[in-house]
C-alpha cells in the first residue's frame, strides 16, 4: 500500500481522479480549487459544456477561478501542451487546473492523448503547475483508465491528500511502453523512401516530401509545411550527428503524413530531447521541430543508430 504525499504548494502536481458518479467529481473538484484559491494562483476549471455548467453551480465562482470548455482550450495534444507551456513561462503565478482531456467518442483515439499526458510531466514539470485529471470509469475503457494510471505521478482521494501511483512510469518509459499505442505506419506500403548522403540533399528530399504529400492526400497545405519543416528539422540533426548515409520513408493517406528518418550513429540518450524549452545557447533543432509536427518520436533501436517517427494528427 502507497504512503499519502501532502503535495506543497510552489510545486509540481500531476494526479488523477478516477470517479464513478457525479458527486465524487464535484467533492473533488471543490477541494482541488479551494486549495488553489488558498495557495494564491490562478485556477482552472475545464470540461464539457454539461459538465462545467454542473461544477460551476457547485463550486461558484472567484476572481481567480476560471470555467472553460474542452473544445476551445484543448485543440490537440501538441498544441495545448506548448500552450500550456508558453503561458507558464511567461508568467509567475502558480497554475491550478482541473478537469477531463478531450479523449473522444473514438478509443482508437484516446492514445495520442494519454501520450499528451505522460508529456505534460515532462514539459510541465519545472513550473509551479498542477493539474487534476478527471477520468469517468462508467465511460472510459480498461485501456484508457490504465494509461491513464500509468502517466499520472500521483492518485487524488478527492481531498487535500494524494498518494504515489505505483503503476506510474515516467515519459521516456511511457513512449516505450505498449500502454502508450505509439503510431506504426508500416503496415503499409511508404509512398516514399529517399537515402540522404550530405545536408545538399535536403532541397530535393523537401521537394520529393512536398509532392508527395500534395499529389497522394488531402492534408491542409499549412499541416503539410509545418511536418516539412519539423522533417527538414530532423535530417538536418541525423547528418550532421549521426553521419550519412541517412533514410527518409514517408507514408501518406488521405489525412495523415508519417515518416521515418533513420541513421546509424550513435543515437540520441535523451529520446524526449527537445520538449523543454531550448535555452539560448543550447541546440534548437528538436525543439523547433515539436513546436511543427503534432507527433515525434525518438528512439534508439537495438541495433544501433538512431529512428525519428514524425507524423501529423
Amino acid at each position: 500500500m502507497t504512503s499519502p504525499v501532502l503535495i506543497p504548494n510552489g510545486c509540481y502536481s500531476h494526479d488523477l481522479l478516477l470517479h464513478g458518479c457525479d458527486d465524487e467529481l464535484v467533492a473533488a473538484t471543490r477541494a482541488f480549487v479551494e486549495r488553489g484559491l488558498a495557495s494564491g494562483g490562478q485556477v482552472l476549471v475545464h470540461s464539457s459544456e454539461e459538465r462545467v455548467a454542473m461544477l460551476r453551480d457547485a463550486v461558484g465562482s472567484h476572481p481567480r477561478l476560471d470555467y472553460g470548455l474542452d473544445r476551445e482550450l484543448y485543440l490537440s495534444p501538441t498544441n495545448t501542451l506548448f500552450a500550456y507551456e508558453r503561458k507558464l513561462a511567461a508568467e509567475s503565478t502558480e497554475m491550478w487546473v482541473t478537469g477531463t482531456v478531450p479523449l473522444g467518442e473514438d478509443p482508437a483515439g484516446h492514445a495520442a492523448w494519454t501520450r499528451y499526458e505522460s508529456l505534460v510531466n515532462e514539459v510541465l514539470g519545472p513550473y509551479a503547475f498542477h493539474a487534476l485529471c478527471t477520468y469517468d470509469t462508467r465511460t472510459l475503457p480498461a485501456e484508457t483508465i490504465a494509461a491513464a494510471r500509468a502517466s499520472h505521478p500521483g492518485l487524488s482521494t478527492g481531498g487535500d491528500r494524494s498518494c504515489s501511483s505505483v503503476e506510474y512510469l515516467d515519459p521516456a518509459a511511457f513512449l516505450t511502453a505498449p500502454v502508450a499505442g505509439i503510431p506504426d505506419p508500416t503496415h503499409t506500403q511508404p509512398a516514399m523512401v529517399v537515402t540522404l548522403d550530405s545536408l545538399q540533399d535536403l532541397w530535393l528530399a523537401r521537394h520529393l516530401m512536398t509532392r508527395t504529400a500534395e499529389s497522394a492526400g488531402a492534408v491542409a497545405r499549412d499541416t503539410i509545411m509545418g511536418f516539412i519543416a519539423a522533417t527538414h528539422e530532423v535530417l538536418v540533426n541525423a547528418l550532421n550527428h549521426g553521419g550519412a548515409p541517412v533514410e527518409l520513408t514517408m507514408w501518406v493517406d488521405i489525412s495523415k503524413l508519417a515518416c521515418r528518418v533513420t541513421d546509424m550513429g550513435p543515437g540520441i540518450p535523451d529520446t524526449l530531447s527537445g520538449y523543454r524549452r531550448a535555452q539560448p545557447t543550447g541546440p534548437t533543432g528538436l525543439w523547433v521541430a515539436r513546436q511543427l509536427c503534432e507527433e515525434i518520436i525518438v528512439s534508439n533501436p537495438v541495433g544501433g543508430g538512431c529512428s525519428v517517427l514524425l507524423a501529423t494528427s
